[in-house]
């Protein structure tokens, strides 16, 4: 649909009254302890794994997550990994193989219709022929790669650090790693996630091929160190449930002590947490320190316009000093313990959070001092930020690092660090004009967070400016909006990808054609109670999907209006 541009008279006095309303709505999302938290949407995936769990205890799945595999179920007979509910093959295999396993206990005519529809797809995504595998249905020594591969994959690793050809020399879906690679040095470098994720799924393949005890005792060790205290390992479904499942595993053939016992029980009452309303799983618990630093800088971007709020901005501020990590960082969901570890993101949030509700006590001013000295020490030698510690899997991400070097300004006499991270970004950009991302879709965030940097950290000259400004608008949707999917492709407008494109291009230019047209789209879509819809635009990994939450569709709108009425 076509936008009908509106004077910016009219345009300005919507944007105003929408502002007020959006401040409002967001102050109903804080809890009574001072944070912020979305409910995240559930996704298929952690869906399947929670099934799985229960399966594996000789339970039947409950009824409403049943019913969720049936009315998530697209029209093509097949799901999607995430709210977005695009087809995807690997989703759709992981949901046929629950659906089968409990219409062979429970069949209903509604459920063997609802699997009649299902399309065949060929077995392709290793960890789905891992569950596949558990039911007996997949060879358990065709899962991985033999570990005569390991010298081989030790020079692909090499290679990898050639960015040239890092997108080129991506390990296999198909398979995963053999066993042997624990311990080794290419295990040291994977990706935290990884290693989380690979650890449990070593220990059923064991159990299940060459019963090596001393590698199973060695992993089973490794998982036992760091379930966190909640119950949960890393507070992510999935590596959660792939955690119980061996552990479980382990206790039917070999003799499990109680601690294992325990560990089981509580990791499934951990994974009851991440059940939604709609009967479905999220992958996460929550997000909750990033989405209070998010309200705190939205809520002091408007200033001194909503004063009311103050005693709510002070309360979540001081929400987070309260759940820093020992180590000065914050990590993604707040525990107060320092076992979930530390990130760059939501430490740099986290910081300038803090540092713009302007809390005076001591402990405040303490956190603010020690996020900044966790930044400047886990800044890559590129003058990049990634998602934990640089090195150890990990890789510069644009949008963490745009939010350090914010962090680091409003801290100041950081000047060193963040033209190292500038440098970084402008030679970071793609060609067409566009930044990718790893956290949140995708190419319109990393471009909207790569400007937002620029400009604040005085580069307003830069070149790569103009041509992300071009990219942006020959981008731009007809009716005003921007969308992509999590992997970059275009697609419908949403409000979140909207408003942060809208306020980078605000900050560069508040006369923009094309800014005006978003703040329309913006102001088109709010709900009477101050809300907009939100959508999927939070991303996991591409095995996982993305994810929504509604403080997003709040936050990013808020900034967004506030420039634009500034």
């Amino acid at each position: 649909m076509h936008q009908e541009q509106k004077p910016l008279s009219e345009i300005t006095q919507q944007a105003k009254s929408a502002l007020t309303r959006s401040i409002d709505f967001l102050l109903t999302q804080q809890k009574t302890d001072g944070n912020f938290e979305g409910q995240l949407s559930s996704s298929t995936f952690p869906s399947c794994a929670y099934a799985w769990v229960q399966l594996a205890q000789g339970e039947m799945p409950e009824p409403a997550l049943v019913d969720w595999f049936k009315v998530n179920q697209n029209d093509h007979g097949a799901w999607g990994l995430d709210a977005a509910n695009q087809t995807n093959p690997e989703a759709t295999l992981f949901s046929r193989l629950i659906l089968e396993q409990v219409s062979e206990n429970a069949s209903t005519p509604e459920l063997e219709k609802s699997i009649s529809r299902i399309p065949l797809y060929p077995l392709d995504l290793a960890l789905v022929k891992l569950a596949y595998a558990a039911f007996n249905r997949f060879d358990w020594k065709k899962l991985t790669v033999s570990k005569n591969a390991l010298p081989l994959m030790r020079i692909l690793k090499l290679l990898t650090r050639i960015p040239a050809l890092r997108a080129l020399l991506k390990p296999p879906r198909n398979k995963l790693p053999p066993v042997d690679m624990f311990n080794t040095s290419l295990f040291d470098e994977l990706f935290i996630a990884e290693q989380h994720t690979l650890v449990p799924v070593f220990i059923m393949i064991e159990l299940n091929t060459t019963k090596r005890s001393d590698i199973i005792n060695a992993l089973v060790a490794w998982l036992k160190a760091r379930v966190l205290s909640d119950g949960s390992w890393f507070r992510v479904n999935y590596i959660t449930a792939l955690s119980v499942l061996a552990l479980i595993e382990f206790s039917k053939r070999l003799e499990a002590d109680s601690e294992i016992s325990a560990m089981i029980e509580k990791g499934i009452a951990w994974l009851r947490e991440t059940k939604n309303p709609d009967g479905g799983c999220r992958e996460a618990l929550n997000l909750n320190v990033w989405d209070t630093a998010l309200s705190i800088i939205a809520l002091t971007e408007v200033g001194t316009r909503d004063s009311d709020s103050s005693e709510e901005i002070h309360n979540a501020a001081q929400w987070l000093v309260e759940h820093q990590n020992d180590n000065g960082g914050w990590a993604f969901s707040g525990m107060r313990d320092s076992t979930l570890p530390s990130d760059a993101d939501d430490t740099a949030l986290a910081t300038l959070a803090i540092i713009r509700a302007k809390l005076e006590n001591a402990d405040a001013k303490s956190a603010v001092q020690r996020g900044i000295d966790w930044l400047k020490q886990n800044q890559g030698i590129d003058g990049s930020w990634s998602t934990y510690q640089p090195g150890q899997g990990d890789v510069g991400c644009v949008s963490i690092t745009a939010h350090a070097i914010e962090a680091l300004i409003a801290h100041g006499n950081n000047e060193s660090c963040v033209d190292k991270g500038i440098q970084w970004i402008r030679s970071n950009g793609h060609k067409d004009g566009y930044w990718d991302d790893l956290w949140l879709a995708k190419r319109t965030y990393g471009t909207a967070c790569a400007l937002a940097a620029l400009i604040k950290a005085g580069y307003g000259n830069a070149s790569e400016i103009t041509q992300a400004v071009q990219w942006l608008e020959q981008t731009q949707n007809t009716d005003g909006g921007w969308g992509e999917d999590i992997f970059g492709t275009p697609d419908e407008s949403t409000v979140e990808q909207t408003a942060w494109c809208t306020y980078a291009l605000l900050l560069i230019d508040n006369t923009s054609q094309a800014a005006q047209k978003g703040m329309q789209f913006l102001l088109e879509h709010q709900k009477e109670n101050g809300a907009w819809q939100e959508s999927c635009v939070g991303i996991y990994w591409e095995v996982i999907g993305g994810y929504s939450d509604p403080i997003y569709a709040s936050v990013f709108p808020i900034l967004a209006l506030n420039q634009f009425t500034s």
